[in-house]
């Protein structure tokens, strides 16, 4: 069997890679106007989260489906999410920039980080997956983080490693703004659905 054959390992990983790539093309366009990332990303999070078990079907489609379909919810989740990591923002460059800083304003800039990330990490791919209230989706999210504390602790570490990479030189940034973002909530949603598949079978 060639490399090339339709069926090949190598054929499949490329087939793969466009359409990750396809998949940040629309993430990106999708998000320009801003108020509209939460909506992107949790389109995004929609496909990803089939591309985990190979069930998604024709990208573009299934973006945009999911894009109308979660609109409001997801909306109003980045409402939530974007001045969240603006004070995050503003608090990291207090710490970073103040030579004289007490342990408390480093203790509370720790926490703060760690809240954010607990409602944000399952939020989008909930919204994506299941039909919920956005309170509850969020009030899930904190439970998923401290019922499988571990898994969120890796989840995380493979984000930061995934972003130190990223961020490295400038040709790895490039790479980055080419599949970087979906690359991130692709790395998120392999570890959210076999969360997910564990919980609806406890259900």
């Amino acid at each position: 069997m060639g490399i090339f054959n339709i069926n090949s390992g190598f054929s499949k990983f490329v087939n793969r890679l466009l359409d990750v790539l396809f998949l940040n093309l629309l993430w990106i366009l999708f998000s320009l106007p801003i108020f509209t990332i939460g909506a992107a990303t949790c389109a995004a999070f929609s496909v990803t989260l089939k591309m985990v078990d190979d069930e998604e079907g024709y990208v573009g489609k299934m973006f945009i489906k999911a894009f109308k379909e979660n609109f409001k919810q997801a909306s109003l989740m980045w409402l939530i999410t974007a001045p969240c990591i603006y004070v995050l923002y503003l608090e990291w460059q207090v710490v970073l920039k103040l030579d004289d800083i007490s342990a408390i304003v480093i203790i509370g800039a720790i926490f703060s980080t760690t809240f954010v990330i607990a409602m944000n990490l399952y939020t989008y791919p909930l919204i994506a997956r299941y039909e919920n209230s956005l309170k509850n989706m969020i009030k899930n999210s904190f439970g998923i983080c401290m019922t499988y504390f571990g898994r969120t602790l890796f989840l995380c570490f493979l984000i930061a490693l995934e972003v130190l990479i990223i961020f490295w030189n400038n040709w790895t940034l490039l790479v980055g703004i080419l599949i970087g973002p979906e690359f991130i909530i692709f790395t998120v949603s392999g570890i959210s659905k076999r969360i997910f598949q564990q919980i609806d079978k406890g259900m």
